[in-house]
């Protein structure tokens, strides 16, 4: 059934196509709402599965993002139906404390991340901006507590500093019958953003460690790649020889990132010891189950909880490398381990771990909040 009322989502940081914002939650939101998108895109505005979706400017630097905060503040206050605000940024914060002090407009904050463990591993910050910026954005979440309606958190673990008026909507997989593919193109598949910490360098290297036993093995990197961090990986690329073993897809939208995965053997998830890591959970994982990809990831406890209930991938210490490819070599040399894992993550989440269980949860909290 339907509901009249209006919901104006916006993000600054992430394209219009962001799995989470625009293929689970609005989409979902869609349903049952009116619900309008405003984010990055390279077209002014068109409607999808029931959105409509309005373009801000894409960005290259952080800085080009101040105007689309503004473009962002103006457009929420010619939009004078807005019932319910959600915004997905840490910089939008004061945005909507404008709104929900200035306005009669409901206020929902979707938190990805730690914010604060966030800056203090942007490299590119000095220490004192860090603690600047740490300070001012601590000031402002807790200014938002009390006058925000609610927020969606993406980890139970976020709840260690939001711990009121919240619901953890996780970010499982919506669940979809891909195709399996009898041809797989690449023996190694990561997804998502490469960072050094999430494991660029080292997949490289692992790379180059597999080749020596298994000369043929590929590797494909999908997902947003920095400036920086893409010259890192070239360069590693070209000393190590590995140009004819690896394809650097960059960022795609998910459906045809997911055709990848699909053409993959093995997902990795190599990440670093880092906070904000150790405590979340990669979406990739729950991706590589979906499509009947076993796994290769960090051995995090919170990431062994899961490993032991799906028994769909391997645990291994990520900076190990000659380690990690003996177990990488073992399963693409194991049939029966490897269908068992691949059977494993395919059931684990058509029952438990898909997007149904979540739209719920958010139509959920919409409906919970009263608007005028």
């Amino acid at each position: 059934m339907s509901d009249k009322r209006n919901i104006f989502i916006g993000t600054s940081v992430h394209r219009w196509n962001d799995n989470r914002i625009f293929y689970k939650e609005a989409i979902s939101l869609a349903k049952r709402f009116n619900v309008q998108l405003h984010a990055p895109a390279d077209f002014d505005q068109k409607s999808l599965n029931g959105v409509k979706i309005f373009g801000l400017p894409i960005w290259k630097k952080e800085s080009d993002r101040k105007k689309i905060r503004k473009e962002l503040w103006v457009r929420l206050k010619k939009n004078t139906n807005t019932d319910i605000f959600i915004f997905h940024d840490p910089e939008l914060i004061w945005i909507g404390i404008k709104v929900a002090v200035f306005s009669d407009i409901k206020v929902i904050y979707d938190i990805h991340e730690d914010t604060i463990q966030s800056i203090r591993r942007k490299k590119w910050l000095t220490p004192l901006n860090k603690l600047i910026a740490i300070i001012g954005y601590s000031l402002l979440q807790g200014l938002s507590k009390p006058i925000f309606n609610h927020y969606l958190l993406a980890e139970d673990s976020y709840k260690n500093f939001i711990k009121s008026k919240t619901t953890v909507i996780h970010n499982y997989p919506i669940k979809k019958e891909w195709p399996k593919e009898k041809e797989k193109i690449f023996d190694l598949v990561y997804l998502g953003d490469v960072t050094e910490d999430r494991g660029g360098l080292l997949m490289i290297d692992l790379l180059s460690t597999l080749t020596h036993i298994y000369p043929e093995v590929k590797l494909a990197l999908v997902g947003k790649i920095e400036a920086n961090v893409n010259l890192l990986i070239n360069k590693r690329v070209n000393e190590l020889k590995l140009e004819n073993h690896v394809r650097i897809f960059g960022y795609m939208n998910y459906p045809d990132a997911m055709e990848i995965v699909c053409k993959s053997k093995i997902g990795l998830c190599l990440l670093k010891q880092v906070k904000n890591y150790i405590h979340s959970y990669p979406t990739k994982l729950f991706d590589y189950m979906q499509v009947g990809v076993p796994y290769v990831c960090s051995n995090f406890p919170l990431y062994e909880e899961l490993l032991n209930e799906c028994q769909a991938g391997i645990l291994v210490e990520p900076l190990n490398v000659k380690g990690t490819a003996n177990e990488i070599l073992d399963l693409l040399n194991n049939t029966e381990k490897y269908d068992r894992m691949s059977q494993n993550g395919i059931n684990i989440l058509k029952n438990n771990y898909n997007w149904a269980s979540q739209e719920k949860k958010l139509i959920t909290v919409i409906n919970s909040i009263k608007c005028s």
